[in-house]
């Protein structure tokens, strides 16, 4: 397949960062992507023999609960880019502290294709050992994303509305401005996320940047009722 592929994993916006990459990288191309949370050892092979021959990005999910989990599934993968969202106590039952959560997720380099590149996000507290991680891993190619100054792919200014956020941004040499139609702090750090993935992997930003706007919250993860 000639697809471009996206790894995705972390303790928290997981699924909203692969969702919001299926949907901007929509627009410039063919796209297969992870059902709903499909993301352990029988969502990502089941993932992966559903892909068409033809798409032009894929984007999986890949999820752990202990150590040891993601290194077999991203060396099924062999992502060209592989995200880690962030770090947080989303999974402490089976570890010690955040360092070994971070360990453990760390192992989505291993599975890098040789070029490949690992996007961190650089406002993290783990940012600096993950960096370190990917090195050892031998990754060449590591780029942080966030507000952080020293991030490749940065927020250079966001206005949150209730429905929307409006921001700016410098990725990697080029300065975008995006309406983000999901509201939300959290929304625009995954955003930094997938507008470098989508720069990684070769695709027209202004496009992706404008489909923005129409992104929508997934069910049960932030998106608004109104009661009566």
């Amino acid at each position: 397949s000639k697809a471009r592929i996206i790894a995705v994993t972390g303790s928290a916006g997981k699924t909203t960062t692969k969702e919001a990459l299926r949907h901007v990288l929509s627009a410039v191309g063919k796209v297969h992507a992870s059902a709903q949370s499909f993301n352990n050892h029988w969502g990502v092979p089941l993932t992966l023999a559903r892909m068409p021959q033809d798409c032009d990005f894929a984007i999986l999910e890949i999820g752990m609960n202990h150590p040891g989990e993601i290194r077999p599934l991203v060396r099924m993968v062999r992502p060209h880019v592989a995200i880690v969202t962030m770090i947080a106590a989303a999974h402490l039952g089976f570890f010690k502290n955040l360092d070994e959560i971070a360990r453990a997720k760390a192992e989505i380099f291993e599975g890098l294709e040789p070029d490949g590149a690992a996007l961190l996000n650089r406002d993290d507290q783990r940012w600096k050992l993950l960096e370190k991680m990917a090195k050892e891993a031998g990754v060449e190619h590591v780029f942080g994303f966030g507000e952080n100054a020293r991030s490749t792919f940065r927020l250079t200014g966001c206005e949150l509305y209730a429905g929307h956020s409006d921001i700016t941004a410098k990725i990697g040499k080029q300065d975008v401005a995006a309406r983000v139609g999901a509201p939300g702090r959290h929304m625009v750090q995954n955003v930094l996320a997938v507008l470098g993935a989508a720069k990684l992997v070769g695709a027209d930003l202004d496009k992706v940047a404008a489909a923005l706007a129409d992104l929508s919250p997934e069910r049960g993860r932030g998106r608004r009722h109104v009661l009566h």
